[in-house]
């Protein structure tokens, strides 16, 4: 993930997508992505964190279907996920 931004977040969904759809594995760095209840100064209001993220990316590969051909993404260390 480049950046912790809207630009960032959907631009790199974008590319999973895409991967995504030729039955491509994925794995991402998310380190960038800030905590729950960080201050975003662009909005002045908070972050929701990482897990709702998640379960963007998690349907939207789910969605692109992969084929049937993926598991489903698993955090196991990431509660809510």
């Amino acid at each position: 993930m480049s950046e912790d931004s809207i630009n960032g977040i959907y631009d790199t969904l974008k590319q999973c997508a895409l991967i995504s759809k030729s039955a491509g594995g994925i794995g991402l760095a998310v380190s960038c992505i800030r905590a729950t209840g960080s201050y975003i100064a662009g909005t002045n209001g908070t972050s929701n964190g990482l897990v709702p993220m998640l379960r963007v990316y998690n349907n939207t590969a789910r969605y692109v279907d992969q084929g049937g051909n993926k598991v489903r993404i698993r955090a196991k260390d990431v509660e809510g996920v």
